[in-house]
């Protein structure tokens, strides 16, 4: 899938159901910050990160940043609309960097230039390497590598899983609302706990209010708000040099609207891990491939471990 009218993605994205569901065949949605990603990688063997950018009108941008580990690239910094000079803080100068897409060179330097002194003033490791690639006139070639890879690694869309990525809202509804769409997030303090104990019925979950409070006093949590009302939450664990994550749970209103990736990307970037952990159910397709697109593999299984009667699917990043 490529940047396009709202009316005309989701006409593609129709068509691209019915043939699916016609021919018994898989589908698989790439969006374009990820096919520049690969044509950024493409005969490279480095570790690096990828910041992908898009030029979404009056100074914003479309980004996301993937890594390429191991000859694996996974999301890393879900996409996003935003302030370039908001991006910036989701790219760091410890590894490579490659930037591709719409960027203005002369600003971003000095905002580029400016974070690596940060980070040597903090004592971070810092290598400052990073590269501009030339976006390319035509992205067909790398969305058909993106979808061969992923196709390869078992990575499909489902019905409910193969929707139109929107970072935005249209411009009308937006100035007739005038809401900050942005997801901000924070750790979980008493008066969070309280807000989700009265709604808690509105997310959905397999565990019980009590449970949930047991893990606000053990875990770690993580809530992201819009307009000052909290849409979701993460909480896990740190077990020795490895994370363990209990629950990623949503607000039923606010589900494929990407809550759960800013969640999950958080942990990700913030925590210092050999390894994160985590268990879904097999039925679960939406968050298996999530999962998948941000690195995590299947190790394992715990047979009826859900009610008596799924498997949990074990994943490892």
């Amino acid at each position: 899938m490529d940047l396009g009218s709202f009316t005309g993605i989701r006409i593609g994205i129709a068509t691209a159901k019915a043939l699916s569901d016609v021919k018994k065949i898989p589908t698989i949605s790439v969006n374009s910050l990820e096919a520049q990603a690969y044509c950024a990688i493409e005969g490279k063997k480095e570790n690096c990160k990828i910041l992908s950018i898009i030029d979404a009108k009056n100074d914003n941008r479309y980004f996301a940043v993937y890594r390429y580990k191991n000859g694996n690239l996974s999301l890393y910094k879900n996409p996003e609309a935003s302030h370039l000079s908001y991006i910036i803080e989701y790219v760091n100068f410890c590894e490579k960097l490659y930037i591709i897409g719409d960027f203005s060179l002369e600003r971003q330097e000095a905002m580029f230039q400016a974070k690596i002194e940060k980070e040597k003033a903090e004592a971070k490791e810092v290598n400052g390497k990073y590269e501009y690639i030339e976006k390319p006139q035509c992205l067909a070639k790398y969305i058909g590598l993106c979808a061969e890879d992923r196709y390869n690694r078992g990575i499909y869309d489902y019905e409910n899983t193969l929707t139109p990525m929107y970072l935005r809202r249209p411009q009308a509804e937006r100035n007739r609302t005038n809401k900050d769409e942005k997801i901000y997030l924070s750790e979980m303090i008493p008066t969070d706990v309280e807000e989700i104990e009265k709604e808690y019925k509105e997310f959905p979950n397999l565990w019980k209010i009590e449970q949930f409070k047991e893990d606000a006093k053990y875990s770690r949590m993580i809530v992201a708000k819009q307009n000052g009302e909290i849409v979701g939450f993460i909480n896990y664990k740190n077990v020795l040099d490895e994370i363990e994550i209990m629950n990623i749970v949503i607000k039923n209103n606010k589900r494929g609207q990407g809550v759960a990736s800013n969640l999950l990307s958080y942990v990700i970037r913030k925590e210092k891990a050999n390894k994160i952990n985590l268990e879904v159910n097999e039925k679960n397709k939406t968050a298996i491939n999530l999962y998948s697109r941000f690195g995590f593999k299947k190790v394992g299984k715990r047979a009826k471990y859900y009610n008596g009667q799924d498997d949990a699917i074990l994943m490892t990043l």
